[in-house]
């Protein structure tokens, strides 16, 4: 064996090696264009818009929610229909036991979840999450409803980090809509004034 293929060898040896010792794990299920469409397939339009947290915002979805913002602001799709809005999807992230995990929450206009979708998955374990059954636990919640785990929200044994921080990451969703998001469109004159319908 030459010099050259005893080091391509030795190479292609050691490149296996770390394949086998530390297997890729991340598992990316949707982009955000894929899920808007699963989450409001109804729509025939979708602005993405971000939003930059003010500091006094920040501090009331902390106190509304009980889970300090973690980003310094939103990036969501809007999605309308016929020229109006049908809702919106923001996207979010949590921490797992060490990687974060991409995720979607769907809303209606009046701040009811209408789904929440996995983007992807870091973890080797507790991808649990991503059962249909786990995440429509999440239907029709809003700002008002507890949304706690092992309250009205199921844990998963063997996903419990996962599941506490998605759970209080839609938690903090739910207030940022109705504390931010909404009355940003509102303002807009984009959605009328809930009190108004």
């Amino acid at each position: 064996m030459s010099i050259n293929n005893r080091q391509f060898y030795y190479l292609a040896l050691l490149g296996l090696l770390l394949l086998v010792t530390f297997p890729a794990h991340a598992k990316r299920y949707l982009t955000p264009m894929q899920a808007q469409k699963l989450c409001f397939p109804e729509a025939d339009a979708f602005e993405w818009k971000t939003h930059r947290y003010s500091a006094t915002e920040a501090g009331q979805i902390k106190k509304a929610s009980g889970v300090a913002v973690r980003d310094p602001g939103a990036w969501y799709a809007v999605a309308m229909k016929d020229g109006g809005v049908i809702g919106a999807m923001i996207v979010d992230r949590a921490k797992g036991k060490h990687e974060l995990i991409d995720y979607v929450v769907a809303l209606d206009p009046a701040g009811k979840v209408r789904s929440v979708e996995i983007l992807e998955y870091r973890e080797s374990i507790g991808d649990e999450v991503r059962r249909a059954g786990w995440r429509k636990q999440f239907h029709g919640k809003d700002s008002r409803a507890k949304i706690k785990l092992n309250n009205d929200i199921a844990n998963i044994s063997g996903a419990t980090i996962s599941c506490r921080n998605i759970t209080e990451g839609v938690r903090r969703i739910c207030s940022t809509w109705q504390l931010v998001l909404r009355p940003a469109l509102e303002s807009a004159n984009r959605l009328p004034k809930l009190g108004a319908r």
